[in-house]
């Protein structure tokens, strides 16, 4: 009977991650964290949980996934305005990654190393309109990630909402 108590408890504590990587450069927070998935690097956890990671290989910095999903357009500000799960690492300048950067992302194991890949997120790349004689083509849609497929969509700006993870360079 005892062991029937325990059991929710050791799982309810191991949900959360313990706040590692608060202070300090790149490197001395990924030392401080210590954890490493493949080409992920651990780069801080939040006092909420939030986790941002490095990409080894792009150097790209990959944000936690935003608790609140957006049309496009809402997802754009999400990452310019202070985003407070990326708080611990706010000198840097967070943007909607490119379809590209999550097809990238994904050739080194972003599925398995990032939490929370179950999602279709927003990207910053347009989808374009056939070019005509008379006018120039013109964004039709914006390309959505779906983080459980590991593949590209076409996403409504308007009409759909997603998930937002945001990038930076260092």
């Amino acid at each position: 009977m005892r062991a029937f108590y325990l059991i929710p408890f050791l799982f309810i504590s191991s949900a959360f991650a313990k706040p590692c990587g608060l202070e300090g450069t790149i490197e001395e927070r990924i030392k401080d964290c210590a954890q490493v998935k493949g080409t992920f690097a651990l780069i801080a956890v939040s006092e909420k949980g939030a986790e941002i990671y490095r990409d080894m290989k792009s150097k790209l910095i990959w944000g936690n996934r935003v608790a609140t999903d957006f049309n496009q357009y809402g997802s754009q500000k999400a990452c310019s305005v202070e985003v407070s799960e990326y708080q611990t690492l706010n000198t840097l300048k967070w943007r909607l990654p490119s379809i590209r950067e999550f097809e990238e992302a994904a050739a080194h194991g972003m599925k398995s190393a990032l939490p929370n890949m179950e999602h279709s997120y927003w990207s910053s790349t347009p989808v374009l309109s056939r070019k005509t004689k008379r006018r120039r083509a013109r964004a039709v849609g914006v390309y959505v990630w779906d983080g459980f497929e590991e593949k590209s969509d076409v996403g409504d700006n308007l009409k759909d909402a997603a998930s937002v993870r945001c990038v930076a360079r260092e």
